[in-house]
């Protein structure tokens, strides 16, 4: 469409000769290209996009379009033309309508990580099930499912989608089984179980979770394992999981297919660039705060909103 387009190129100076640089030598740059949505376009189904050397163009999973930093944002290897698409929704979800995760969840859904539940459903607060969080970040890892055909569990039936996503999760660490032959496929995944398993992704994948935000110490403290504690507080710190209100962060409480839907694109933004972490974010209960230099302001007024004494937008 009328989006912008961009020819990357990297140089460097020798002598007077500008010698092109086309091999990073296994490292990444981050692009942040300057784009204001239109009324329409929904910032969850933007992506950044590339034209491949066949001249096909490739959609970019790990890119999303960050309000605050006001850019599509994603991470190269190497240079090419890249620019902004959109990705109409081709389910139209009668359930996610005024929902506080509707955004999250447009992003999830275009880029085929998370589905519908069928008949133009999403299920926002249903729970997440293991089977269905394996596939989400086996996706989002690009693996082969071709590659992970063969498992040993048995209550995970072979022909079943997610099968190779539970077998890859599996023995890459991530999910644990539940059993020497099982893995509860159909359990729901608590949220202190979550920030285990997106720590375990970050590890998995080769990823640092950075300490972007200060640490906060949750009214239910107490209640989150012992064995969760150090990945509750590093996920909260890379700015993947948040909590509830009233600062609760409700350990042993369901993940709902929201929040994960929330958790895999703040995962895919702070891989980005940490930057992400800064700005207006939304908790887990929908309501937004802004965080400047990893701290979370209160009683202040930013943007013109109102910020309470406990860090939360009062709207207008």
């Amino acid at each position: 469409g009328n989006r912008p387009v961009y020819d990357l190129s990297l140089a460097y100076l020798n002598g007077k000769k500008e010698v092109p640089i086309t091999d990073l030598d296994g490292h990444t740059i981050t692009i942040r290209l300057p784009y204001t949505p239109a009324t329409a376009e929904q910032g969850g189904s933007l992506f950044a996009v590339y034209v491949n050397d066949t001249g096909k163009v490739e959609w970019l999973t790990n890119s999303s379009y960050h309000a605050d930093l006001g850019a599509v944002i994603f991470e190269t290897d190497h240079f090419s033309i890249y620019g902004i698409g959109y990705k109409k929704q081709g389910a139209s979800f009668k359930d996610i309508s005024g929902h506080w995760a509707k955004d999250n969840i447009l992003f999830v859904t275009s880029r085929d990580l998370l589905s519908g539940t069928g008949k133009k459903q999403f299920s926002p607060d249903a729970g997440i099930t293991r089977g269905m969080f394996a596939a989400a970040l086996g996706r989002l890892a690009g693996i082969n499912p071709a590659d992970y055909k063969t498992g040993t569990f048995t209550d995970v039936p072979a022909n079943a989608s997610y099968a190779p996503y539970v077998n890859w999760a599996a023995d890459k660490g991530i999910i644990p089984a539940t059993g020497k032959t099982t893995f509860s496929p159909d359990d729901d995944v608590t949220r202190e179980e979550m920030a285990v398993i997106m720590a375990a992704y970050a590890r998995a994948t080769g990823r640092s979770l950075p300490a972007a935000q200060k640490a906060v110490t949750f009214t239910d403290h107490a209640k989150i394992s012992g064995s969760a504690k150090g990945a509750v507080s590093a996920t909260q710190q890379a700015g993947i999981l948040a909590g509830k209100d009233g600062n609760r962060f409700d350990p042993q409480g369901i993940a709902t297919r929201a929040e994960a839907a929330t958790v895999l694109r703040q995962f895919i933004e702070t891989s980005i660039d940490t930057q992400a972490t800064q700005g207006w974010m939304q908790n887990h209960s929908g309501k937004w705060s802004y965080c400047k230099n990893g701290v979370m302001m209160v009683n202040t007024t930013v943007d013109g909103y109102k910020i309470d004494a406990d860090g939360i937008r009062i709207e207008r």
